[in-house]
């Protein structure tokens, strides 16, 4: 087993992955504001936020069964150069409709992208370091968000709209250039017989799996209304793009260690209480947004969020892959990954009637119940079996 192999892998496939969260982090706050300049309305940029994770989660949904019929390192590269011109155009857009057009297409590519990731790292990390493994990959989002952040903000303040997505472009190209030159995509695992344990109980992995990603789905719903209050009640507010996207920046600075010992440690005390740590700060973060006025309170917020996306990410696909055979990784780990983005769907187009009813308060108090919900069902999680479920990383 060529270890310094393996690490290379996880560093080229890391910078893959920070390409696209980069564009994802660093333009989705300020995403309603663009559309606003194109006489959106508040109802309409919920469902246009909507059909964005509409289109990643679709991507996530068809990367395995893409890369079964046309081969997986096309799928990646391919992804890369199809959604590069449409960051580009993004920034030339004439009208409402071609800025959901373009934005559905960068948005679907990244899904394609970011699963494939996360199933290449599956069959790549060993049990004893799979939430270090997945924990450096998720430092893409709070890397993205702070570099994103900051990056977007002052190309927008300083040129404008069109030279932003220009320059967000040349990012984007360093995903479809290192997966040329760089990734080697492992080959799909060979089947093998089935120990007599599995084939006596299979169905405990897969009612964990279950619930597991039921789970995910509630601190997922939690985490989206929140990150959307934060843009929306700043818009609302009347605070610039600027600050908008500051909340991306400072997010993103805090998080980044905290991921990383998130993952890391939960390789050395176990998934389960981590991933309840993770559903904790997704409600705190709802309760913040649902009386936030000032800036430092949204920057808090979106802290809390980011820190509860990026380790609940890493530590739940992590704790997938313990539950699961490594045939059932590559079928199931992309549902897992398009959880997110599902619960991106109905956050977005059902948050605006939320508020309406019940006001901003008791709507994103209620969300922080569904958090602390997805607390409880995890407790049914049964352990992982580390002997019989753990993917074993690829011999090269």
């Amino acid at each position: 087993m060529n270890f310094q192999f393996l690490n290379r892998q996880l560093a080229y496939l890391f910078l893959c992955n920070l390409a696209i969260v980069f564009i994802g982090m660093g333009v989705f706050p300020i995403l309603p504001l663009y559309a606003a300049q194109f006489g959106a309305a508040r109802a309409a940029i919920g469902l246009y936020l909507s059909f964005t994770y509409v289109a990643i989660a679709a991507g996530a949904l068809l990367a395995g069964r893409l890369a079964e019929r046309v081969g997986a390192r096309r799928v990646f590269v391919g992804a890369g150069l199809l959604g590069l011109p449409a960051v580009v155009l993004l920034g030339q857009a004439a009208n409402f409709g071609q800025v959901v057009a373009y934005t559905a297409v960068v948005w679907f590519t990244g899904g394609l992208g970011l699963a494939l990731i996360s199933t290449f790292t599956a069959q790549r990390a060993a049990g004893g370091s799979r939430g270090r493994s997945f924990s450096v990959l998720s430092l893409a989002s709070p890397l993205g968000a702070l570099l994103g952040g900051a990056l977007v903000g002052q190309l927008i303040a300083r040129f404008g709209y069109s030279v932003m997505f220009a320059g967000l472009a040349v990012v984007w190209s360093v995903w479809p250039l290192t997966a040329l030159l760089g990734v080697a995509v492992p080959p799909r695992p060979a089947a093998g017989p089935v120990p007599p344990a599995a084939q006596r109980g299979p169905a405990r992995p897969g009612r964990g799996f279950g619930r597991l990603w039921l789970g995910t789905l509630l601190a997922a719903l939690t985490i989206s209304a929140a990150r959307l209050g934060t843009s929306l009640s700043m818009q609302g507010l009347g605070f610039s793009a600027g600050a908008v996207a500051s909340t991306a920046a400072v997010s993103g600075l805090i998080t980044i260690p905290a991921t990383l010992l998130i993952g890391t440690l939960s390789d050395r005390l176990g998934r389960r209480r981590f991933l309840m740590l993770g559903y904790g700060l997704a409600a705190a973060a709802a309760l913040v947004v649902s009386g936030a006025t000032q800036l430092w309170h949204f920057w808090l917020a979106a802290t809390l969020g980011l820190v509860a996306h990026s380790a609940s990410g890493a530590v739940s696909s992590a704790f997938a892959t313990d539950l699961l055979a490594a045939e059932a990784v590559r079928r199931r780990l992309p549902w897992l990954n398009a959880t997110s983005w599902l619960a991106g769907i109905v956050a977005f187009a059902g948050l605006g009637a939320a508020i309406d009813a019940l006001g901003r308060g008791p709507a994103f108090m209620l969300c922080a119940g569904l958090a602390l919900a997805a607390m409880l069902q995890l407790r049914r999680v049964p352990p992982a079996r580390t002997a019989a479920a753990q993917l074993k990383p690829e011999q090269v």
